[in-house]
């Protein structure tokens, strides 16, 4: 399955590494009833969360991508079964691990994030 995520129009799709679009459900509860009987009802939304791993990236691309990410973002992406959500998510923004200078160049490597769904 091709996957696709965009965050507020940026395309983060061929920056995503190998086995780095991970998505996940997250149980939200939405409210609780309690009856006359003292039984306690509750009602669960299910959201999206997704963890992603891009390789490594110039300076300039990772600062292009940390621009487009505001919290909360506007997010495109492709469910579980196949087909391309859009949604609003938070971000929990971009971490690096490591960076490397190459030629003259800035390289981050290790970069991810993830994303949940409101």
């Amino acid at each position: 399955m091709q996957v696709r995520l965009s965050i507020n129009g940026v395309e983060i799709t061929p920056w995503l590494s190998e086995g780095g679009y991970v998505l996940a459900p997250l149980l939200r509860q939405s409210r609780s009833i309690i009856t006359l009987g003292g039984t306690e009802y509750r009602t669960e939304v299910v959201k999206h969360s997704v963890s992603v791993t891009l390789v490594e990236l110039r300076d300039t691309t990772l600062q292009t991508i940390r621009s487009a990410i505001s919290s909360p973002a506007t997010v495109l992406f492709t469910d579980e079964e196949g087909r391309e959500l859009t949604r609003t998510m938070y971000s929990s923004g971009l971490k690096a691990a490591a960076k490397t200078v190459r030629g003259g160049h800035t390289y981050f490597s290790g970069v991810s994030m993830t994303l949940e769904e409101r």
